[in-house]
């Protein structure tokens, strides 16, 4: 079959991939240019012009890249916007009229197979394709709505309500969307479950996030017996409590198991200062500072949504994964051959000291986890199995 031409509408620029979200859609870019697809992307970009000329320069290998100059709206004019228009605020704060424009201009500038509207965020930019007739898919990271309802427990009840409120006008602006896209892609099983109940017989496909088998690790391995490292974000409220909850109430009970057990916590900020056994790290200009050779990787009670890219990263780089049952579910692993599961304070302790003490199971789970990624998130098959789908969406359009 002849290559597609296919333009991405993106709500931020994938290069530096300085997170989750961004390193999705840069593997995938890369997948689908070594499959021989022809890929233009649109945009936005805040930053200096000298760093959109090395973000130019990293993606034109790939793509023809239009970095659009656009920032976000500030949160209280995307309120105010939200309020007036009667959509959720962060569908608001992306609304971007210049990106409306660059992408009515690249459609103009030559024929495209398919429109990929990556995340939620980005559908309100592509009215050009569909006057054009051109099929939509959106590929969805998360189903929004859940993660603003989860974030609303994590909120003080000043805001807590503002937040539920949110998230029930995302829900309604994600029924909005499976309705009006030709087809969407959730990179999980459970999401694309969720989002089919959300419009039962929408199109809704599962294609999980592209990632390499192997990587390296880290170079210096850090103190602790073992060494657990895991990845935080200070300023997100969930990432925070969820990392507090470890620090504070599951890992005494680890030491006490496993006196000479350190917990590393790269990005959780200075509320992990004086606890016994954790030490706290900057966050990592380089991921590979934080998959050290030697260590334990940790992925604390997450948020119920999207797939945890420190988990591939961690399986790609040769460390053993510890995870809740939740996200081995969601990572579609298996408790002792791909990863360790645990819940609770108890079950962290029994599934360090597996790791620590019995023979085999370290290596079982690290070659386990390499396996899974070469099965599951290998890019060249992810990068088909997209290509089916939007040859799949052309035909049904």
């Amino acid at each position: 079959m002849p290559p597609l031409r296919i333009l991405v509408v993106a709500t931020k620029p994938p290069w530096p991939a300085v997170d989750g979200g961004r390193l999705v859609l840069l593997n995938t870019l890369q997948a689908l240019a070594a499959a021989g697809h022809h890929i233009e992307l649109v945009a936005p970009f805040s930053g200096t012009d000298d760093d959109r000329r090395k973000s130019v320069a990293a993606l034109v290998e790939i793509c023809t890249p239009h970095l659009i100059a656009a920032e976000p709206r500030s949160a209280l004019v995307s309120a105010v916007i939200g309020l007036r228009r009667g959509i959720p605020v962060t569908i608001a704060r992306h609304a971007s009229p210049r990106m409306a424009q660059a992408v009515a201009k690249v459609l103009s500038s030559g024929d495209f197979d398919v429109v990929h509207a990556e995340q939620l965020h980005a559908l309100s930019q592509i009215d050009a394709a569909r006057q054009r007739g051109i099929p939509v898919v959106h590929r969805a990271h998360n189903v929004e709505s859940l993660l603003w309802d989860f974030t609303a427990h994590h909120r003080g009840p000043a805001t807590r309500s503002l937040v539920a409120f949110e998230a029930r006008r995302m829900s309604s602006w994600e029924v909005r969307a499976l309705e009006e896209a030709d087809c969407t892609v959730a990179l999980t099983e459970f999401d694309r479950r969720t989002l089919s109940e959300l419009v039962p017989g929408a199109a809704v496909h599962t294609v999980r996030a592209p990632f390499t088998a192997e990587l390296p690790a880290g170079g210096d391995p850090l103190d602790g017996e073992p060494a657990v490292v895991t990845l935080a974000n200070a300023s997100w409220a969930p990432s925070r409590d969820a990392v507090e909850h470890l620090a504070n109430e599951i890992w005494p009970a680890v030491r006490r198991r496993l006196p000479g057990a350190t917990l590393n916590v790269f990005g959780g900020g200075h509320h992990l200062d004086g606890l016994e056994g954790v030490v706290g790290h900057p966050p990592p200009g380089d991921s590979r500072t934080a998959f050290p050779r030697g260590a334990v990787a940790l992925v604390p009670e997450r948020h119920p949504t999207g797939v945890p890219m420190k988990a591939l990263e961690a399986w790609a780089r040769g460390l053993p994964l510890l995870v809740d049952r939740h996200t081995s579910e969601i990572l579609d692993a298996e408790n002792g051959v791909d990863v360790v599961v645990a819940d609770d304070a108890p079950g962290y302790s029994a599934a360090l000291a597996r790791l620590v003490e019995e023979d085999g199971l370290w290596e079982k789970v690290v070659t386990g986890g390499r396996q899974a990624l070469a099965e599951r998130h290998d890019p060249a098959g992810v990068a088909e199995h997209l290509e089916r789908v939007y040859r799949w969406t052309i035909s049904a359009r």
